[in-house]
């Protein structure tokens, strides 16, 4: 009883200090933007699951990254999206706003092995995901 009571207060206090924290003027915004960093490595709603190979800089090089947005059309930017570049050996990296054409997604790569592939700086073997087979006809179908 002891034990659900204060989990149940220390999660009332954060909840609290959280709802502080964003109303902070400035804070807030500082706050916000590390929680969602967070929040997409290791919340629920983890935003880092689109592993592709995007052309940033025009030539025949390719980096790995991570579809954080499908469409940027609010920022001016008409067949763009927002793909996140992490660094290598750091949790930092960069967001690029780039043409669609120049992201390639990879269906055959888990977003963990992509991540871990990218932070290691190409260190971490990759490890590909099964070819998933198609069904076969229903009866009477053509393929």
């Amino acid at each position: 009883m002891g034990y659900l009571s204060s989990s149940f207060i220390i999660g009332r206090l954060i909840d609290m200090f959280d709802h502080i924290l964003e109303r902070t003027p400035f804070i807030k915004y500082i706050y916000s933007s590390v929680k969602d960093v967070f929040d997409a490595f290791v919340g629920e709603k983890k935003k880092f699951d689109h592993p592709v190979l995007v052309n940033v800089y025009g030539e025949d090089v390719w980096e790995m990254g991570f579809i954080t947005q499908e469409d940027v059309r609010a920022l001016g930017l008409e067949g763009y999206m927002a793909v996140y570049v992490p660094h290598a050996y750091a949790i930092t990296g960069k967001v690029f706003m780039v043409r669609r054409e120049k992201v390639r997604p990879l269906t055959n790569v888990s977003a963990g092995e992509a991540m871990k592939f990218a932070v290691s700086g190409g260190v971490t073997h990759i490890t590909e995901l099964p070819a998933v087979q198609p069904a076969p006809p229903e009866k009477g179908e053509s393929l």
